[in-house]
């Protein structure tokens, strides 16, 4: 009996033991399979003029496709140079060198060493003096690469131009000046001149937008003592003769010691330089809170501060684990067991420099199980980590009970983050299958993350003819080539892939409008109604707008006699419909709006987003969770990486460069893509933007026209019987360009102004403009090229010229060549439509 006990004490503990070691093997085992984020390793690149550094340069990995790469302009100075700083943070650069192309890349020009280097301590000064092979006023690609210990290259990019006419130093100094005095109240008087303060426009209640019509207060921080830490770092995104914009990123903090906060802020300014004094002409400042783990807890709230109230969240099905990101961070709060867990950041207090809060990049959150488990979404430019200075989406598995992210799929893209952002955004939904769908290159993708495959969905040829819902989870396109000729749409609903398909009889023509939450709004017009023309614009009557499922079953249909539907837009609950009416002749009116409301309430979650007013804080914004919180036990996780071995890298298909579509660039990147360059250039122009084109050509952009000019080459011309005002106009635009050709029979063959144009100006990109106003107009005959004018009457004109007050209108009915005023040429073309048609020379 006691040999027995003897043996099962020792047999109990060898097995004890035994799990013990094995216990200890495995977590180990465990350790090694898991790791932190590895720090950021490549140098940063700045750009100086006249000692004040701007345009810092953020290095990538691999090549990148130059026409995409417009985040910032570099002056260059009298004698084509200009001076740099690397900040090598401790690596070693053996070697620097350049290459300057043309805009689109396709062209190399020069391909140079640059040796004059001088280091100081973790510093690298030098000068670019680019040769003689460039030319003045002509914006170039300059690509700087350095080459690394190791054989690594790191490149860098910058838009560069020479010329003596861009007042680069007095615009600067005057936007460093505008920030400075921002922070002495009585120095900032001297801005009250600059302001547009307007409390209709700006509701003056929150620090984290304030812009050129909040009042002097709110703009100068009311009281709010902040501190700036650091300089600024200042980026010229665009600049020509007279404006410029700049964006400036820093870092301010209020409060003294432990009770310090930080704030990431970005400014945009916009300024035009004139030889009397410097306009203002945009300002916009965004502040937002930089939350501390330690203090996000209190009551039943997590506090995020002074911060965009609109709050990318979500949560559970059962409300006990809500994820938010808040200033670059992913958070996840478990209710259940009062843990805060800081899921994915590029910066924290260890990696806290401009390499890592770079803010080029985004969250997005695809799915929230019950257990906590969250799948998310990186994309864009990667700060640090194994894709240091790629740009691509990188989606990731964060396990709750291990307390690991894992990386499922990365999806490299060779164009900027600006334009894969606005993809993006565009679509991107991850269904319980593990599908992932998104937007690239004008198609959109259905992914399997388990097998890393792809499967085409859509390819979208037109704008409009795809819509989502705003939740991604609906998306509806029109069938064809042609969205105006279209006798279906399908609707799929992207959680099980299944696709319905809403078909109209052959004499009519269906077209997607847009969402009513998870509704499907859509129009159907008679093909007979449906009118095109000789511009190219295209009438689209709809005489039903119909609100259906996803299923495609109608569940409201909106017809009235003789009443068409041109337009549609979708604002809250209420939709909006354009309206025109038919008269007896066969000729449309437009009559006042009409409405549709949705009564349907928004049940809303379980944690939600509120704000309250805060003394000097002002706006601040919190969650409101479902159950107390006891701050002094909140748990802080930071999960570590699992680390694989091989790649899970997917390469998508590569768009080859597409001259037909158009980017528009705004203050913070692209700010929408377009098939039209019409639609292009209305939402620049709203927005004081750039259109490029899918090979890097500028098409259109605001704030770069002299005052006066005239194409003095185009005199007078006649309409007669045998040529119409239209193809005389098409004959003078022929005759400018060195050609000779005969537009009339051109046109009595069927040929539309847009084919002709296309098919005989081999060396430009011919630009359908219908809808676009005079003002953005005037962009082309300030470079000389002519504007074709169609009237309702199918008549034409020619615009030519322009001055402050008037603009030089070819008028062949007339054979007059003529002075018009500008309010009343903008009133006579507006009333005809605005229908115009114009071209961009091909650049060499």
């Amino acid at each position: 009996m006691k040999k027995s006990l003897i043996k099962a004490t020792v047999f109990l503990l060898t097995f004890i033991a035994a799990l013990l070691i094995i216990g200890k093997v495995m977590n180990k085992r465990h350790d090694n399979l898991t790791l932190k984020m590895t720090k950021a390793s490549f140098p940063l690149l700045t750009m100086s003029e006249n000692g004040v550094e701007y345009n810092q340069l953020h290095g990538y990995a691999k090549p990148m496709n130059i026409a995409y790469q417009r985040n910032t302009t570099t002056v260059l100075g009298e004698n084509r140079d200009t001076a740099f700083v690397i900040d090598t943070f401790g690596c070693e650069v053996e070697k620097v060198s350049i290459e300057v192309r043309n805009l689109t890349g396709t062209r190399l020009i020069e391909n140079t060493e640059i040796t004059n280097l001088v280091k100081k301590g973790e510093r690298i000064q030098g000068t670019i003096v680019l040769k003689d092979l460039i030319e003045p006023d002509t914006e170039y690609s300059l690509t700087v690469i350095l080459q690394l210990d190791g054989d690594t290259s790191v490149y860098y990019y910058t838009k560069a131009v020479w010329s003596e006419k861009l007042h680069l130093q007095e615009k600067m100094e005057y936007v460093l000046d505008f920030h400075e005095r921002l922070y002495d109240r009585e120095a900032a008087r001297e801005l009250t001149k600059y302001l547009e303060t307007n409390s209709k426009l700006e509701d003056n209640t929150s620090f984290h937008k304030v812009n050129i019509h909040s009042s002097f207060r709110q703009i100068t921080w009311g009281e709010l003592d902040v501190e700036e830490c650091g300089e600024p770092v200042v980026g010229l995104t665009e600049i020509a003769e007279s404006t410029a914009s700049f964006v400036l990123d820093y870092i301010v903090s209020s409060g003294q010691g432990k009770d310090k906060t930080y704030y990431k802020v970005q400014e945009y300014f916009r300024v035009r330089y004139t030889a009397e004094r410097m306009y203002l002409l945009d300002y916009e400042r965004t502040t937002t809170q930089i939350p501390n783990t330690d203090k996000m807890c209190a009551n039943d709230k997590i506090l995020l501060g002074i911060a965009d109230k609109n709050v990318q969240m979500a949560e559970s099905a059962d409300g006990k684990t809500v994820v938010f990101e808040a200033a670059g961070k992913l958070y996840a709060y478990d209710l259940t067991n009062n843990r805060l867990t800081v899921v994915f950041s590029f910066y924290d207090k260890e990696n806290a420099d401009w390499r890592t809060l770079f803010d080029e990049n985004a969250i997005k959150i695809l799915d929230v199980a019950e257990g906590g488990n969250i799948q998310f979404a990186v994309y864009g430019y990667m700060n640090r980590g194994r894709h240091e200075g790629e740009v691509g989406i990188e989606v990731y598995h964060y396990d709750s009970d291990k307390n690991t992210i894992e990386e499922l799929i990365y999806i490299p893209s060779d164009k900027s983050n600006a334009v894969l952002a606005a993809e993006m955004e565009q679509l991107l939904y991850l269904n319980r299958e593990n599908e992932l769908y998104l937007q690239m290159d004008g198609t959109v993708y259905c992914i399997d993350l388990a097998e890393r495959t792809f499967t085409p969905i859509v390819n979208i040829i037109q704008d409009s003819c795809m819509q989502m819902s705003d939740n991604h989870r609906i998306i509806v396109w029109a069938e064809g080539n042609n969205i105006y000729r279209s006798g279906s749409i399908n609707i799929s609903n992207l959680n099980d892939g299944e696709i319905y398909e809403i078909e109209v009889p052959a004499d009519e023509a269906i077209m997607p409008l847009g969402f009513m939450e998870e509704d499907v709004i859509y129009g159907v017009a008679k093909r007979e109604d449906i009118v095109k023309d000789y511009s190219g614009k295209v009438l689209f009557p709809m005489y039903k707008v119909c609100i259906c499922d996803y299923t495609g079953n109608v569940m409201k249909e909106y017809r009235q006699p003789d009443i068409y539907v041109t337009g549609c837009t979708v604002e809250d609950n209420q939709i909006t419909l354009t309206r025109i009416q038919k008269n007896e002749n066969g000729t449309y009116d437009e009559i006042y709006q009409d409405h549709i409301m949705n009564n349907t309430e928004t049940i809303p979650g379980k944690n939600v987003v509120v704000t309250a007013d805060i003394d000097i804080y002002e706006r601040y914004v919190q969650i409101k969770v479902k159950n107390e919180i006891d701050a002094k036990s909140t748990q802080i996780l930071n999960p570590k990486e699992v680390v694989y071995e091989g790649g899970r890298n997917l390469l998508l298909p590569q768009e080859e460069n597409n001259p037909d579509r158009y980017y528009v660039y705004g203050p913070y990147g692209v700010s929408g893509i377009y098939t039209s360059p019409a639609s292009a250039v209305n939402h620049a122009y709203d927005t004081a933007g750039v259109v490029v084109n899918g090979v890097g050509e500028c098409i259109w952009l605001k704030g770069n026209r002299v005052s006066r000019n005239q194409i003095m080459a185009i005199k007078e011309a006649s309409a007669d019987e045998n040529n119409s005002s239209l193809a005389v106009c098409l004959d003078t635009i022929f005759k400018y360009e060195g050609l000779v050709r005969n537009s009339e029979y051109l046109l009595n063959k069927g040929q539309t102004v847009l084919q002709i144009l296309e098919e005989n100006l081999n060396e430009a990109r011919v630009l359908d403009m219908s809808g676009c106003n005079l003002d953005a107009m005037l962009y082309y005959v300030n470079l000389d090229i002519p504007v074709l004018a169609i009237l309702n009457d199918g008549e034409a004109v020619l615009l030519t010229g322009f001055n402050e007050y008037n603009v030089v209108v070819m008028e062949p009915s007339t054979g007059k060549l003529y002075k018009k005023g500008m309010n009343d040429t903008t009133e006579w073309l507006q009333e005809n439509g605005n229908y115009f048609v114009t071209y961009k020379r091909i650049p060499d």
